[in-house]
């Protein structure tokens, strides 16, 4: 095929046609110039153009993170008339701080050399097999990612930069000692405290309500009762695990296998020596493991010298020898001093591990060897399978790919050159798709009104490095708004919970007024069975009781000796309490341990780091000339 287009592009049709589009491409530049961009900007920052569709994607990508983030709680935030305007909101102010940071780095003259980012790349853990960067793996997580392999070294070029921008920050950043020292009694601090805790259960029905409210509230929140939009889909799917019928393995082929990766099936050198151990890590134990090996470079005999005072006692019975072992298996210095040697130089020198002393003496070397065919036969035809079938997926993958594309206006020339069949489903929204297609990039795509209007197939998307999809909107029914009759039991549920919710507070409100005033409260618990607890013990960051209620109790004012300070909260259950401070007991911050100053010291420079951080891009923000183009 490709033969064919070169010879197809050296006719006098083909340069024509080139001319054509070399000038049209010309035009456009030229027309781009002249009378400006088509693409649609949201915001201009310092005169760099943020598109809408920068916006758009920074917005999908922040409402996928909030998604993942709520689970289940994500449709009822959703539900807010404000927060696609929030979320929205926000990823701009996201693309503007990075564009300002940008910015401030090019002025710095902040740069990142191409080498740097060649080592980055090879050292980072996600493209290694064995330890070691593999670039199969590599690209293969690209494509799972949508990236080239020039688009992600310059993401990483600029995510580099970035790091040499903040390690210029926290590198400026410091902790005095006195700092660390009231963080520590802070933290240390304990409260005495009683709590009343008020249920909204305990105001439950005491106001009904009526069919009125229902309505209201169903007509003032029709946002909160959208039927999420819904999508049909057609699919072909490439999956690799499926392919292992399809491809067969002879013994002539494990055989040429074989031959070709003998270097894959080597046994490791073994050794055997024997030891001398003296246990402990300590001056002493050193002297005596010193003393035996003068001993035995004075000519004693080793065997004798391990059976009568080495201290493993089961190598010992055996003259000092171990079993026969590979590199890897021993303590790492014990592995190093045994590996290193040598029929000429059979004796180690004194060698510490985290069991005391060696003195370690060659006995034997098995040396590596190619495992014969007949013990491996097995493995090799594993591995021979596997190539094969990612040769055949890698085949299939790059038919289906282009054959979606040649033929963008139906899936079964795509099912065809894969010899499966077009996969359909019934509508589903965006948080009930079929497993298959809840991969974020195909949810993005079925559910993305350009792809759904040009009626055409997608590209060819990655759903894990052994599977791969092509999808085609079939049907849509965009959100509808859900009868009252379907939502009025839920309404009630929540109106009527609102109001119990509001008659606890007012209750624990008003109770704590009436304490402030020295006034009784007696008559009031006792008609709601409530009463306050005896005195709690509280530490700051304590689990045993509401997050809440203990972040109010260390925001009160430490009372006057013999009175008390009080505050009502919400707590994290939904319930209220009125919380009555009457003790605060201070700690010696000398009394903590050196690991508990660390920890806080580390804490206190992340944090100023990130305050820091944030003031530089409020310092830019401020100083930045931010302009937002008037919507025809």
């Amino acid at each position: 095929m490709l033969d064919k287009m070169r010879e197809g592009s050296q006719g006098v049709a083909a340069k024509v046609i080139l001319v054509v589009i070399i000038l049209s491409f010309a035009l456009a530049g030229v027309s781009s110039y002249l009378g400006g961009s088509n693409v649609a900007v949201a915001v201009y920052v310092n005169d760099q153009e943020i598109s809408q569709a920068s916006v758009e994607q920074a917005y999908q990508n922040e409402r996928g993170r909030l998604q993942q983030q709520y689970g289940e709680q994500f449709e009822m935030l959703a539900a807010n008339p404000n927060f696609a305007q929030q979320v929205r909101a926000q990823a701009t102010q996201g693309l503007i701080s990075d564009a300002l940071i940008e910015q401030a780095i090019e002025e710095m003259g902040l740069r990142v050399g191409d080498e740097q980012v060649k080592d980055e790349i090879r050292n980072m853990s996600e493209f290694q097999v064995d330890g070691k960067f593999n670039n199969d793996q590599y690209l293969a997580l690209l494509r799972r990612a949508s990236y080239t392999p020039a688009q992600f070294s310059q993401s990483l070029k600029v995510d580099l930069v970035r790091r040499q921008l903040l390690q210029m920050l926290v590198g400026s950043e410091f902790v005095l000692p006195t700092e660390v020292d009231t963080v520590n009694q802070l933290q240390a601090q304990q409260r005495v405290a009683k709590v009343l805790l008020v249920s909204a259960s305990d105001f439950e029905n005491a106001e009904p309500v009526t069919d009125e409210e229902i309505n209201a509230y169903y007509q003032s929140n029709s946002a909160k009762f959208q039927s999420p939009e819904q999508v049909s889909v057609n699919y072909v799917l490439l999956d690799g695990s499926t392919l292992t019928d399809q491809v067969d393995v002879t013994d002539a082929d494990i055989e040429a296998y074989y031959d070709l990766h003998q270097s894959d099936y080597q046994r490791a050198e073994r050794r055997k020596v024997a030891h001398i151990l003296v246990q402990g890590v300590n001056d002493e134990s050193l002297q005596k493991a010193q003393q035996l090996l003068a001993e035995i470079n004075a000519g004693a005999d080793f065997a004798k010298l391990a059976a009568e005072k080495s201290d493993d006692t089961f190598s010992a019975a055996n003259n000092g020898e171990l079993d026969w072992f590979e590199p890897g298996v021993m303590d790492p210095e014990f592995d190093k001093a045994s590996f290193a040697l040598t029929e000429s130089a059979p004796v180690s020198e004194v060698v510490k591990s985290e069991f005391g002393y060696h003195i370690i003496k060659l006995v034997d070397i098995d040396n590596s060897e190619t495992l014969p065919l007949a013990e491996v036969k097995q493995r090799v035809e594993v591995a021979l399978k596997k190539s094969k079938i990612n040769d055949l997926y890698f085949e299939l993958h790059q038919s289906l790919s282009e054959v979606a594309f040649e033929s963008p206006d139906n899936l079964e020339e795509a099912a065809g050159a894969i010899s499966t069949e077009v996969q359909h489903t019934p509508l589903f929204s965006a948080n009930n798709a079929p497993e298959i297609l809840s991969n974020r990039a195909v949810l993005q795509t079925v559910f993305d009104q350009n792809f759904r209007d040009e009626g055409m197939n997608s590209e060819l998307i990655e759903l894990a490095d052994d599977q791969a999809i092509v999808v085609r909107v079939n049907d849509y029914k965009p959100a509808a708004l859900m009868p009252l009759e379907d939502v009025s039991t839920q309404i009630k549920a929540a109106l009527a919970l609102q109001k119990s919710e509001s008659l606890a507070r007012d209750f624990v409100k008003g109770i704590t007024d009436k304490l402030n005033a020295n006034q009784s409260v007696e008559a009031e618990l006792s008609a709601k069975d409530l009463a306050f607890s005896a005195d709690l013990t509280f530490a700051r960051y304590s689990r045993e009781y509401d997050y809440q209620v203990i972040q109010q109790l260390f925001k009160m004012v430490k009372p006057e000796e013999g009175q008390v300070s009080r505050q009502w909260v919400k707590a994290s259950s939904g319930d209220f309490a009125v919380v009555e401070l009457s003790k605060v007991v201070e700690t010696d911050p000398s009394l903590s341990g050196d690991e508990v100053k660390t920890q806080i010291e580390s804490m206190l420079e992340r944090s100023t780091s990130d305050e820091t951080y944030q003031a530089l891009v409020a310092h830019l923000i401020a100083n930045a000339d931010i302009k937002y183009p008037v919507q025809e």
